[in-house]
């Protein structure tokens, strides 16, 4: 298998010399994050439309290739072609227009021949929007399936293979009454070889699956049934129940919902908790700008009162450089919540912005601090009583970047942290050009540190990436020393390689493809990864 990965790495390098796409490029950023989709700073008013492809050039190292799926006068929503990739708020991006489209007009010409019209009616005449039952019916969504498999041979021979294909989609105006469908599940299967024997697993999970009725354009109400995300505070989670939302005449929204809360596992397994909920959302400013929400909730664990939240999130893009976030999770404890005090208690709190300078440099942060709440509901790990009544985690992350010249840009992070009982300190410095070895393409270099709670980490990483009509190739290698706080075996320090490519390329307008394959070798590490995705969208 080893082989077949090293042979595969010339053909993709052939592929990567293929003919350069005509068109322009648009400079894009990344501005905010929904689910696996993401959201950039330009639309229709630059001529993108649904279907274009584009690339973001990730933090982390991807360069990752995307394609547009609905689009604004400023603003598009963007799916990224690889399942694994990672895309952070005001990261740098590029969309590829086709050369037929440069220079086209923004609004086409008025072609219709006058007609005859009454001077005494008034100019803008009242428009009447179609009804759900004028309207037509609309599905859309995705099949895919994919195949990783990894072999161990540091320390022993090890094989693990994970292989997965589900479907979502919805299914809109289903019944003529302004209504959606919506379904999505997944089977998967995960099988071990080890020297203590082999083990498999096979399960069908189902992540979405509900009704829901109403439609903003004529009815001020809605109400979904079924397996869903909460839609207007989605940290509330998903349920096996029913959500009531209300529209006010300035255009906020209230709600209810009630129903069984599925256990954070793989199998989303349901039955044992119940919530409730009552959340309020108001959107403010003339483009709705800002967006405030706040919620309470109250949980019940086999019958039983458990625990009893209230939540609250904001979100403002005070300008167009100006954008900012956040949310926090409040407890309340009663004496029979054993570990905590009685009163209210700051769960969760997250804050994040993002300040762009200009269009050369900017600049964004975030904080987060996290508490263990206490519940009768055992998901998480279980913890002692010193953690419920100590425990907590703090992170600070500041990052900025720069365009010294075009196409070249430094940008750099750091990570701080800290719990109950130790702190360190990460950061990451990045070097990228494009367009320098060949077009269409970067190469970018970092360095790396982490002192994490168990081990030190220091290294460095190389990347190179082009972007052709066969897709986005990229060739990255890290190098990385370890020293453990507490060395054992032969290695006080662990000196380990990861050599990893990928090719991520459409297969028309409605198929894409993600390949890769890595290699880990050095101190204690000797094993071969890869893997295939494939999906369709309707």
């Amino acid at each position: 298998m080893r082989l077949l990965h090293v042979a595969f790495i010339p053909t993709l390098c052939a592929l990567a010399a293929a003919q350069e796409p005509a068109g322009r490029r648009i400079e894009v950023r990344v501005t905010a994050l929904s689910g696996t989709a993401f959201y950039i700073d330009q639309g229709s008013d630059v001529h993108i439309e649904p279907g274009d492809r584009g690339r973001v050039f990730a933090a982390a190292g991807q360069t990752v290739e995307f394609i547009v799926r609905s689009v604004s006068r400023q603003s598009a929503r963007c799916e990224a072609l690889s399942p694994d990739a990672l895309v952070g708020v005001g990261e740098q991006a590029e969309v590829l227009l086709p050369a037929e489209r440069l220079g086209a007009p923004i609004a086409p010409a008025w072609t219709h021949p006058k007609e005859a019209w009454d001077p005494a009616a008034p100019l803008l005449a009242p428009t009447k929007a179609p009804t759900p039952a004028e309207r037509e019916s609309r599905f859309r969504g995705r099949w895919y399936t994919g195949i990783d498999g990894t072999f161990d041979s540091s320390g022993g021979s090890r094989e693990y293979l994970l292989a997965r294909t589900g479907f979502d989609g919805e299914w809109e105006n289903a019944t003529g009454r302004g209504d959606v469908v919506r379904f999505d599940g997944e089977f998967f299967h995960r099988s071990s070889d080890t020297d203590d024997g082999t083990e498999t697993l096979d399960r069908l999970r189902v992540d979405r699956a509900s009704w829901r009725l109403g439609d903003w354009r004529e009815n001020p109400r809605r109400i979904e049934l079924g397996r869903f995300l909460h839609s207007e505070l989605p940290q509330l989670g998903v349920i096996d129940g029913a959500e009531y939302v209300q529209r006010t005449s300035g255009g906020d929204r209230w709600g209810v919902s009630a129903g069984l809360l599925p256990a954070w596992n793989a199998s989303l397994d349901t039955g044992d908790d119940v919530q409730t909920s009552v959340f309020y959302r108001h959107v403010g400013g003339t483009d709705g700008e800002l967006s405030l929400g706040a919620a309470l909730q109250k949980t019940w664990h086999e019958g039983d009162e458990d625990r009893d939240t209230a939540l609250a999130d904001f979100a403002w893009r005070a300008s167009e450089r100006l954008w900012l976030a956040g949310s926090a999770w409040v407890d309340w404890y009663t004496a029979d919540d054993s570990g905590k005090q009685e009163g209210f208690e700051l769960t969760e709190l997250h804050l994040n912005g993002r300040y762009q300078v200009s269009g050369a440099w900017g600049l964004a942060a975030a904080f987060s601090q996290v508490r263990w709440p206490w519940m009768l509901r055992d998901d998480l790990p279980p913890a002692t009583a010193t953690t419920l009544s100590e425990g907590e985690v703090q992170r600070v992350n500041f990052s900025g970047w720069r365009e010294l010249t075009k196409g070249t840009r430094l940008s750099a992070r750091t990570d701080l942290w800290s719990d109950q009982d130790d702190s360190g300190l990460g950061w990451e410095l990045r070097l990228s050009k494009r367009d320098w070895l060949w077009e269409q393409g970067e190469v970018w270099s970092s360095l790396f540190a982490l002192d994490g709670a168990s081990d030190s980490v220091a290294g460095l990483r190389l990347g190179a990436s082009r972007w052709t009509d066969a897709g986005t190739l990229s060739l990255a290698y890290e190098f990385a020393q370890h020293e453990p706080d507490n060395a054992g075996g032969d290695f006080a320090t662990l000196s380990q390689h990861n050599l990893r490519t990928n090719w991520d390329f459409a297969l028309g307008a409605d198929w894409s493809c993600a390949l890769r394959a890595d290699f880990y070798f050095g101190d204690e590490q000797d094993a071969t990864s890869a893997g295939v995705w494939l999906q369709r969208r309707f």
